[in-house]
């Protein structure tokens, strides 16, 4: 993974300078896996914009918990955050891009599928036991977005951008005209007869009743 400076609009500093300091807090606040975390204290006054890409191999992990996901990613994982504490809370403005490499589901091709999604949120510190225990909350818990332990995880708030943007009927092209569910064939490639034979078997039939 590599992390570097937010690339600021024309008229503005041009990067974002980040201390020796700072940068030793995100390295050493990978876990294991290399996802990027970065601690809630050392964010400054002033905010801190991040762009940083994580490669498919580093992700195929993070897909791994998830026992029911359709997708894999084709491509890095491109992300860029603007970061602001106010107040307790902490606030993110970032956008993130990729490639998925997903399935038709009317004729089950491998597609590739560009991928690009904007987000806010605004996590506040969780005053319970701990996120990862059972825990009752209430609806507007439930609405809302929160940090642990002083850190965010910021590839796992990338890598949800994903799954909950991530189009639930992938199509290889919307006139996609899916498999024979009789003999298999892709319809997009070529027909087949099974539907003129199915026609022609009921006409039979129907051609054998008598009507008094």
């Amino acid at each position: 993974m590599s992390f570097y400076p937010f690339e600021r609009k024309q008229g503005l500093k041009s990067r974002v300078s980040i201390s020796v300091r700072m940068a030793k807090v995100l390295l050493t606040g990978f876990p294991e896996n290399r996802m990027l975390t970065i601690k809630v204290d050392d964010i400054p006054d002033e905010g801190l914009e991040l762009k940083w890409k994580e490669e498919p191999e580093t992700l195929s992990g993070y897909l791994e918990e998830l026992s029911e996901h359709q997708f894999e990613f084709d491509s890095p994982l491109e992300s860029e955050a603007n970061i602001r504490k106010i107040g307790g809370s902490v606030f993110i403005k970032g956008g993130v891009q990729t490639v998925l490499r997903m399935h038709c589901v009317r004729c089950l091709k491998e597609i590739s599928h560009p991928f690009s999604s904007g987000f806010e949120m605004v996590l506040q510190p969780f005053k319970g036991s701990s996120l990862a225990e059972e825990t009752e909350l209430s609806s507007k818990e439930l609405e809302s977005n929160f940090f642990e332990g002083g850190e965010i995880h910021l590839s796992e708030i990338a890598c949800e951008q994903v799954f909950l943007e991530v189009p639930i009927q992938p199509l290889c092209q919307e006139e996609c005209k899916g498999l024979c569910p009789k003999c298999g064939k892709d319809l997009n490639i070529s027909s087949c007869d099974c539907i003129k034979e199915e026609f022609e078997a009921g006409f039979n039939v129907l051609k054998k009743l008598k009507v008094h």
